[in-house]
């Protein structure tokens, strides 16, 4: 699977960190993505859609890092902070990623296809081109799987 879904997850890095980072970052991101997806290879069965988590996953990491370069540490009191406020954020990056992942797989596959691929960046008519639909139905469809997703994180499905 790492090197189906590698050169995706540097391309997807490389724009996140855009004019912020050395290109060695990228990697770096790729690396902390595969190693967080190596850690929880006990439970990767649970997942409709392994690719869907490994782009959240390398989200996340990019922005843990943006956010590391972004904040000040200019005292012992403020890194604690920081390092309490970096915690606490990953840990509901967590559960809103195990959330979002949830309703994902609730979504009709069609749904959740072309909902995927239009988080990962693609236009309406490169997803209606790939699911031979048209336009309008692409959108139709990305919409309701959006409601969809919303309807049931409003219920907190798990």
């Amino acid at each position: 699977m790492a090197n189906d879904i590698r050169p995706r997850l540097l391309e997807l890095c490389e724009r996140f960190l855009a004019d912020r980072s050395l290109p060695e970052e990228a990697e770096d991101m790729v690396q902390e993505t595969l190693f967080r997806l190596w850690q929880m290879r006990e439970r990767l069965e649970h997942y409709a859609s392994l690719e869907a988590l490994a782009v959240a996953i390398a989200k996340n990491v990019c922005i843990d890092l943006l956010r590391r370069q972004q904040a000040p540490t200019d005292t012992l009191h403020d890194t604690d902070m920081a390092d309490t406020r970096a915690t606490d954020q990953a840990l509901i990056s967590q559960d809103t990623e195990r959330q979002i992942l949830w309703a994902l797989s609730h979504l009709p596959a069609t749904q959740r296809r072309m909902l995927t691929m239009k988080s990962e960046g693609m236009t309406l008519d490169e997803i209606s081109t790939i699911c031979k639909t048209t336009k309008q139905s692409t959108k139709t469809m990305i919409s309701a799987a959006r409601r969809s997703m919303a309807e049931l994180l409003r219920k907190g499905g798990l």
